[in-house]
């Protein structure tokens, strides 16, 4: 009777192995094995683990074409991700590889093919052409085409990450390492929001450093001495995450009235704009993309967009450097055209004007619509239209690996309707009452000095409150407990009830006040 040697590796990352029954069939040519459990002495498909079994064929299979994989419930569901299978025949031929990579839900099966791409051209046999057309069959029916808003590409048919099938959500480190960052960006967020409302008003550009407070890298510091400067604009430019709006300019457009006399001081002597034009020196950033989009108002304050244009030039010695800047798309004396001999404030605004443009322009187009929403496309045409084994389908899978999730949170959790932007209220909380919350964010600092931790409880407390009168209280009681314990001495269970009720009291008060 022939027996084959079958090796199972099991997933390395967290709570990819199973306590469940799994069963094996090999499918050949000549026929198949039995449906054999899997179960050595001691634990099996431990996280990580590569265990070995035996399989008896009554007859010889010939060339194995499949393996069946099969879960089975044991007490409880636990799903079970299985990177691969080797079957070792008998007779001392080579080794079959059959790829898997996926997850196993519930009680159900898969059907591996061995691990050489094949092109539907390569396949004779009516089993593997069958197992092909099926596995594309049930590919379809999972990931599905829906228009989430009109104007935009087509996604996958998920109302959230959650509807989305196991194998195309983030493993569980990959999940908590993204929601631990998040959380902690906009708590910070939050504490530097409370930082910049009641705390010292800005007086010199040099305060926006309190906003950067955790710049401590060598290039972080770089950037904070030279971000004003001409040079480091152009160099941001050019080596930043969007280079490709730089356009070589060889006639100045008709509405950017720019004159060889305007910029001939950032040239240098001998030189015109004319001729550097020639030569291929001179660049424009035109953002006419950008006129006419109507801006939000954000707490009844109009804001505003800026459609700039910016025309740069190859220094040779200062590299790509801003030489003249318009910031609308029709020129005029409400529309100036300004220059680096321009008052040094005047100058750093537009450079400033032009870079809120570029970020406008890198997150919405570059970013999301060329790189998220597009790549899903392809990410789901690939899913609905070549099987495992094709080519196409091995080169892209490991570059489309979460893309559908990150996009479903991205449409669900900060660009929809009641995402994370529109969730924001912290400065409602605080504008109730400004004399408690400056005490607050006093005794934050003070927290700050002594323990970091409470003064992230007291950034979580400020960014999760809904209620000012509940948000008052909640930081109320952190800052004094943090005073009591910490300052007087006083022991912490005690700090805590005095805190407490005082915390309640002064919530209570605001509450009052607020309804009258």
């Amino acid at each position: 009777m022939p027996e084959y040697k079958i090796t199972v590796a099991t997933g390395t990352s967290e709570y990819s192995g199973t306590n469940n029954y799994v069963y094996v069939t090999l499918i050949g040519e000549k026929g198949e094995t039995e449906k054999t459990l899997l179960d050595n002495p001691g634990l099996d498909f431990c996280r990580g683990a590569v265990d070995d079994y035996k399989v008896s064929s009554p007859v010889p299979l010939g060339q194995v074409l499949l393996v069946r994989l099969e879960k089975k419930r044991y007490w409880v569901e636990d799903n079970w991700f299985c990177r691969y299978v080797v079957v070792q025949p008998p007779g001392g031929t080579a080794p079959l590889t059959f790829p898997c990579y996926r997850w196993l839900v519930g009680d159900v099966f898969v059907e591996l093919r061995e691990g050489t791409a094949k092109r539907l051209c390569d396949d004779s046999l009516p089993l593997l052409l069958s197992h092909r057309k099926k596995e594309l069959e049930e590919r379809q029916k999972v990931y599905r085409w829906q228009a989430w808003a009109p104007g935009i590409p087509q996604c996958v048919a998920a109302e959230s990450e959650k509807d989305l099938p196991q194998d195309a959500r983030f493993d569980n480190e990959k999940r908590s390492d993204f929601e631990g960052s998040l959380h902690y960006a906009l708590l910070e967020l939050s504490l530097k929001k409370l930082a910049i409302v009641f705390g010292k008003s800005w007086s010199d550009l040099d305060d926006f450093r309190r906003i950067f407070w955790k710049l401590r890298s060598p290039t972080a510091e770089y950037v904070m001495e030279h971000w004003r400067e001409d040079w480091f604009f152009g160099y941001q430019f050019l080596n930043g995450s969007n280079p490709r709006m730089i356009k070589r300019c060889q006639t100045l457009p008709k509405n950017f009235p720019v004159e060889g006399g305007m910029v001939q001081a950032s040239l240098g002597p001998r030189k015109t704009l004319a001729k550097e034009m020639k030569a291929g020196n001179i660049y424009l950033v035109d953002y006419a993309v950008m006129d006419g989009i109507p801006a939000n108002v954000i707490r009844g304050r109009q804001q505003h967009l800026a459609a700039p244009l910016c025309l740069l030039y190859a220094h040779p010695d200062q590299g790509l450097i801003p030489v003249a800047i318009q910031l609308g798309q029709t020129a005029g004396l409400d529309c100036p055209v300004f220059l680096p001999s321009d008052p040094p404030l005047a100058w750093l605004l537009a450079k400033i004007w032009v870079r809120h443009a570029e970020f406008q322009i890198f997150q919405v187009l570059s970013h999301l619509l060329r790189t998220h929403l597009v790549v899903e496309v392809f990410c789901v045409a690939t899913l609905r239209q070549l099987p495992a084994v094709h080519p196409i389908y091995k080169l892209l899978a490991p570059h489309l690996r979460y893309t559908l999730e990150i996009n479903c949170r991205g449409r669900t959790q900060l660009i929809s309707a009641d995402g994370i932007f529109k969730r924001v209220r912290l400065s409602v909380c605080l504008s109730v009452c400004p004399r408690v919350c400056r005490y607050l964010l006093v005794s934050a600092h003070l927290s700050l000095s002594v323990c970091p931790s409470v003064y992230r409880c007291v950034s979580v407390c400020l960014s999760l409150c809904v209620f000012p009168s509940l948000c008052v209280c909640v930081c109320l009681f952190t800052c004094l407990c943090v005073f009591l314990s910490l300052s007087v001495g006083v022991s912490l269970s005690l700090s805590v009830c005095v805190s407490l009720t005082l915390s309640v009291c002064v919530s209570v008060l605001v509450c009052v006040r607020v309804s009258l």
